[in-house]
């Protein structure tokens, strides 16, 4: 059993950024394709958190306060699907650093947030979309592997 003292935290924290290799959606083979994220601890997802959390506390609070003035609350009106995805892949999107340049019809694609968003909401390439959404919900991807792993 390794002792605890051995251990230094710091070698555990996320990175500040994070390659995703695509992989080819039917043999699941790298593609060589590559997206660049922002990590957890970034900045740039750091503030994308925040005001995630700052609309839904004033959402909240807005409920609360109309209930305590015993005004009727009436929910906002629910968003259409599209909407949802829409906000989705624009929240991607900003996390988003980089991909690298990829072919599509022959013509090169070279990064830029709509080129990104382009790709992301096509849905003939939902595949991509999967793939991105699954590597960023797992914050373990972001953490250096160990020299002994």
């Amino acid at each position: 059993m390794q002792d605890s003292t051995d251990l230094d935290l710091a070698t555990l924290d996320a990175r500040d950024e994070g390659d995703l290799v695509i992989r080819h959606p039917a043999t699941l083979q790298p593609t060589g394709w590559t997206w660049t994220f922002y990590g957890p601890g970034h900045p740039v997802t750091v503030a994308l958190a925040d005001r995630a959390t700052r609309d839904a506390l004033r959402k909240a609070q807005s409920r609360r306060q109309a209930q305590a003035n015993g005004r009727k609350w009436k929910d906002e009106e629910p968003l259409e699907v599209e909407t949802i995805r829409r906000d989705n892949v624009a929240a991607i999107v900003e996390r988003t650093k980089a991909f690298s340049p990829v072919r599509l019809d022959g013509k090169l694609i070279e990064f830029s947030p709509e080129a990104a968003s382009a790709l992301l909401l096509d849905r003939k390439k939902g595949w991509l979309l999967t793939q991105v959404m699954e590597y960023l919900s797992d914050e373990v991807n972001f953490i250096q592997p160990s020299a002994t792993s």
